[in-house]
């Protein structure tokens, strides 16, 4: 292992590190614990979204342990038989260098394929199993693993015994955040000026990697320009290009009505449900034509209730109704946001939720969520009739919404048709002046 990464080189993530410190302590003094009866756990799984900084978190357990780190890499189109030799030859080289560590970087990939009950994916499963067990409490080996999403794991790998140590990374939230923006920032004198608490409310939902990315593209896109002194607007303007990883394009007649209303749909949808306000943009990112964006986590962390499903569909079909309140007619645009909200119900139907279970009383529940329900054309028929129930019931909400606020539709139409990009304080002095309120500074909050 090439990369000196250091628990003090994670920023954030204080709970994660916590936990990290106690198996590091385990690691290194592994013989004093085995005298008092206790063991290096078999399997760390490290699970969270990707770029949240998993295989960076293995890297320093590894190195705060001063243990040798044997990484698993697959080479594409390895055969079943190469890929169970390499295993194999993996864990014995961890046994001849004990105390170790195995890391396995996307475990799930590995271990399941688009059919898990395929052969390759079978005995791979079964190899590892095999050499799991063959680690008994006084190796010293200690198998990390990552994946993107732990339920889709063979059972059989992750029961106590094996590998059952978990530790779960989420996206960082907004102090996290911070702490990443400041660490990044003090590597660049250049950057010394840039208030890293309001680019932690700008970058919500960003992960660390894409933290990291934005930094790097905003001082690429300011030495190009000829730009000396980096400000947060700089940043601002390279958030949608590390979001939809495209670049810019100009518009040459600037945005069409129904592209303005769609953006502005969304906006009014989410906005007279939670009262939250974001920037509206219909600048063009490769095939995104428009997008609304908030400064804050919205629903973070909340379990997904009748309610809050309800709430959310309005706000995914507010462009589509925009469109067609405001101008009498819809475009293809909004085919997209019509899939993912078809997708988001079926995820819903798929683990049971609200009561769905009930439309199909004789399925059996598969192990993993890609596997099919035994199913019935009735039940089917249910299931999309509950579907487009939902979606009617979401759309003609939304359009409610966008024609009792037509006025404000129009207020914010104005501003945006001329400018393109309406930053969260610009939209709200269009609130405020629409609202007859006198316009008043809007500094976030430290917290969200």
């Amino acid at each position: 292992m090439t990369d000196k990464i250091y628990l003090k080189d994670i920023a954030g993530y204080e709970e994660e590190k916590a936990e990290a410190k106690k198996i590091i302590e385990v690691l290194k003094n592994h013989e004093k614990y085995e005298k008092i009866g206790a063991y290096i756990p078999k399997g760390l799984i490290l699970s969270g979204n990707p770029g949240v900084g998993k295989t960076m978190l293995a890297k320093a357990i590894a190195n705060e342990s001063n243990v040798p780190f044997f990484e698993f890499e697959s080479n594409e189109g390895e055969t079943e038989s190469e890929t169970i030799k390499s295993i194999k030859a993996l864990f014995t080289k961890a046994r001849e260098n004990a105390p170790s560590i195995v890391f396995i970087d996307e475990f799930d990939e590995l271990v399941m394929t688009s059919d898990f009950r395929s052969d390759y994916s079978r005995k791979t499963t079964k190899i590892l199993l095999t050499e799991i067990d063959g680690i008994s409490s006084s190796d010293g080996i200690l198998v990390i693993a990552t994946t993107n999403y732990r339920p889709m794991l063979p059972p059989a790998l992750i029961r106590s015994g094996r590998m059952d140590k978990r530790i779960t990374v989420e996206m960082p939230d907004t102090i996290d955040r911070e702490e990443i923006i400041k660490l990044y920032l003090s590597r660049n004198e250049r950057l010394s000026n840039i208030d890293a608490h309001q680019l932690a409310l700008k970058t919500a939902n960003f992960s660390g990697a894409d933290i990291k990315t934005l930094i790097n593209e905003t001082i690429i896109d300011c030495v190009s320009q000829g730009i000396e002194n980096i400000t947060l607007a700089d940043f601002e303007r390279n958030i949608p290009v590390v979001m939809f990883q495209d670049i810019k394009k100009k518009s040459r007649n600037g945005p069409s009505d129904m592209t303005c209303y769609h953006e502005i749909g969304h906006f009014i949808a989410e906005y007279k449900q939670s009262g939250i306000v974001g920037s509206i943009s219909t600048e063009r990112f490769g095939r995104v034509m428009g997008h609304v964006y908030y400064d804050k986590e919205i629903i973070k962390f909340e379990p997904v209730t009748r309610d809050t499903l309800k709430k959310k569909l309005i706000t995914m079909l507010g462009g589509l109704a925009g469109e067609q309140v405001m101008c009498g007619d819809v475009t293809s645009g909004s085919s997209d946001d019509i899939g993912k909200a078809r997708e988001y119900i079926s995820q819903l139907v798929n683990v049971g939720a609200f009561g769905f279970d009930k439309l199909l009383p004789n399925a059996q529940i598969g192990r993993f969520s890609h596997e099919s329900f035994p199913t019935s054309e009735t039940r089917l028929e249910k299931i999309e009739e509950l579907e487009c129930d939902l979606l009617t019931e979401a759309f003609e909400k939304a359009k409610a919404l966008i024609s009792e606020n037509k006025s404000l539709v129009d207020a914010i139409y104005k501003e945006l048709k001329q400018k393109e990009r309406l930053s969260k304080r610009e939209v709200e002095m269009i609130l405020n002046s629409f609202n007859g309120v006198a316009a008043v500074s809007t500094q976030p909050k430290a917290t969200i």
